[in-house]
């Protein structure tokens, strides 16, 4: 008889964790999508980190601290878990850049002059020394191209590579 609820038991938990897990998929995708018009200005970042945690957390609560002395133990790791579930999508709305890169064209259109290129050498978005990501646009005066970093952070340009 124990048997058979521990079995019952096994299962509920199988299904609590792998809705947990379907759940944190559709959350990734989701976030990807969001994140692409972005042009994938600092990734997903800790997103992902912050999901896999939570289910390795849940993982743990479920699976090895079954004994009923692990009650404390078990329920603070399924806080936590949840904790990191929930926070995930704040974290990575607070990495989402306010401007896109349309925006940054036309702002350094409007100030800078000249008609927006495609960069041969370069590709859109480039990494600074300290690890941030950038918009490249480049632009055409006359003869001469010319290439801007755009911080869509603080919303600011400067010359790259002219």
């Amino acid at each position: 008889m124990q048997k058979t609820v521990e079995v019952k038991n096994l299962t509920k938990r199988n299904k609590l964790l792998l809705g947990i897990i379907l759940l944190s998929l559709i959350e990734i995708i989701y976030f990807y999508f969001m994140g692409k018009p972005y042009n994938y200005i600092n990734g997903l970042d800790d997103l992902i980190q912050y999901i896999i945690i939570g289910n390795i957390a849940f993982f743990i609560a479920y699976f090895v601290l079954l004994e009923s002395s692990n009650f404390r133990k078990k329920y603070a790791i399924i806080i936590i878990g949840f904790i990191l579930l929930v926070a995930a999508p704040f974290v990575f709305h607070s990495k989402i850049p306010s401007t896109k890169y349309e925006d940054a064209q036309k702002l350094i259109i409007r100030t800078e002059g000249g008609k927006v290129i495609k960069d041969r050498d370069y590709d859109s978005m480039i990494r600074t020394y300290e690890g941030k990501e950038v918009y490249l646009v480049a632009l055409e005066k006359g003869n001469k191209t010319y290439r801007y970093a755009f911080d869509p952070e603080n919303q600011r340009y400067y010359p790259f590579s002219n």
